[in-house]
């Protein structure tokens, strides 16, 4: 009968159970040992010559083996050597059994890639004590294996990455330089026309730039840890709303619907400045990406007791947002390229509108920081949703989440086409002076200055007021592109 030893020390209990193989040529050995390490929670594999035990070691792949080095036909030395021969068996830590306590013999063992020895008769503390070591320093080494190759693959994607931004940032300026070298030109041959035409372009080129730096440093700050993360009580419908009021214009140009079926707020626990810049993110690309007359939905869904990340063990109420167009739509070989560091995606709009490439996967990165997820899901030709799950405020009832899901609409089928309408309120333009200064202004890009001018707009009249308001929200949103489109087209109107 076993008895184990009362000196002998308190052992951390393992998570994982691990296997041990045990080798030796003495069935009484084999008994007493494996009955004893069972006790323990080890999972035991026996065998009693060599040839058995690399068949055994080579099928099974156990995390340590106890082997006896005396045994007849091939013995333990000679077996080491073909299980540290092997590549699926050579990472195995060994530990040798032997009577052999010369130190010629010790120092064979360790040449033939022992990690350890005991000596017999064994003790069972002893061997308990040097498996646990060993079995510990086993599981450090492969874990830092495992977190370099990671490593090795994170900084090779991350390199390849910046060399394809240093391309995407030389790109915008070839059409810059040419036109303002283009521009002295036109103006000697007083071609103002062609001058102002110019000088849009040049905008836009720099604006890309801006675009793709502005997005380079965000996603920058967040994998250095760098960007404030301030989870709060965030009301989801207004911030869906205040990103409808911005992008609506670009919708109204393009002639696309842009609804939210959000009827009532929906508080979620998130950093208001990452689910906005998201939802912003998500809503440009799905009009850009929509044809004229398609739509633009804005929808929600709750998800109870869940956890969208598979390590999270906690369960909390979610709400999955969902963005839904019905643009051209992504293929699967190019959705699993959208969120990878490693491969460069990005498309020209359905009325050219460029991309930086870098804005899924910010998305993705603040999205996750919320505890949260992304996914996508889309067909050629037919649309496009893309999905983030975000966690509920805990303040949100069981009646409330009762309530909102009731005011999810099916889409199993499509929704019916609403009438076409101007998305924006009638705005009363300003004086042609007034139109042409704010375009000065939009056009180099000065959105604060730009918001201050149609703060003045607004003390002309009251007629005026809801012109003013609106490119001050636009201002506040750098949505230069929106603000450009505006003023072009009611100055053609006076």
């Amino acid at each position: 009968m076993n008895i184990k030893s009362p000196t002998l020390p308190d052992f951390e209990a393992n998570t994982d159970t691990h296997t041990i193989l045990i080798i030796d040529d003495s069935p009484t050995n084999l008994g007493v040992l494996a009955d004893y390490l069972e006790d323990y929670d080890f999972d035991i594999l026996v065998a009693e010559d060599g040839e058995s035990g690399l068949d055994k070691a080579q099928y099974a792949l156990p995390d340590l083996i106890l082997l006896d080095v005396m045994m007849p036909g091939m013995d333990g030395f000679e077996a080491c050597h073909h299980l540290k021969a092997d590549e699926k068996t050579k990472d195995i830590p060994v530990i040798f059994m032997t009577a052999l306590a010369e130190t010629e013999h010790k120092v064979k063992g360790f040449a033939s890639g022992a990690v350890d020895y005991v000596t017999k008769p064994l003790h069972q503390e002893e061997v308990l004590a040097r498996i646990h070591t060993h079995l510990k320093i086993s599981d450090l080494t492969n874990n830092l294996q495992a977190a370099n190759q990671e490593l090795s693959k994170l900084n090779a994607d991350k390199d390849k990455f910046m060399s394809i931004m240093a391309h995407d940032l030389k790109g915008p300026f070839l059409p810059l330089l040419g036109m303002s070298e283009l521009l002295p030109k036109l103006i000697e041959m007083d071609a103002y026309d062609k001058v102002q035409e110019m000088s849009f372009g040049i905008h836009r080129a720099a604006q890309n730039v801006y675009n793709l730096l502005e997005n380079l440093l965000q996603w920058s700050r967040l994998q250095m840890g760098r960007m404030d993360y301030k989870p709060e009580k965030v009301n989801l419908t207004e911030i869906v709303v205040r990103n409808i009021r911005l992008l609506e214009e670009s919708a109204f140009y393009k002639e696309i619907i842009l609804e939210s079926h959000l009827q009532r707020p929906i508080y979620v626990f998130v950093d208001e400045y990452m689910l906005d810049t998201t939802v912003r993110n998500l809503m440009s690309n799905a009009l850009k990406f929509t044809p004229s007359g398609g739509r633009v939905t804005v929808l929600t869904h709750i998800i109870e007791n869940s956890s969208p990340l598979k390590k999270d063990r906690a369960t909390r109420n979610f709400i999955e947002l969902s963005i839904v167009d019905t643009g051209i739509g992504i293929s699967e070989e190019d959705i699993e390229k959208l969120f990878r560091l490693d491969t460069h995606h990005t498309t020209i709009g359905t009325a050219n509108e460029q991309g930086t490439g870098l804005g899924l996967i910010m998305c993705q990165e603040m999205v996750k920081q919320n505890g949260g997820n992304i996914s996508v899901e889309s067909k050629v030709g037919k649309g496009t949703t893309f999905k983030i799950t975000i966690p509920l405020d805990e303040s949100v009832s069981a009646k409330m989440i009762e309530i909102i899901s009731a005011d999810t609409p099916d889409i199993s089928s499509p929704l019916p086409m609403p009438p076409k309408k101007d998305p924006l309120p009638e705005l009363v333009s300003p004086p042609l002076s007034y139109l042409e200064k704010l375009l000065d202004l939009a056009t180099i890009g000065n959105m604060y200055a730009l918001e201050e001018e149609a703060r003045k707009i607004a003390t002309l009249g009251v007629e005026y007021e809801p012109f003013a308001l609106h490119f001050q929200e636009l201002a506040k949103g750098f949505e230069d592109e929106e603000i450009l489109l505006l003023l072009g087209r009611l100055i053609l109107q006076q």
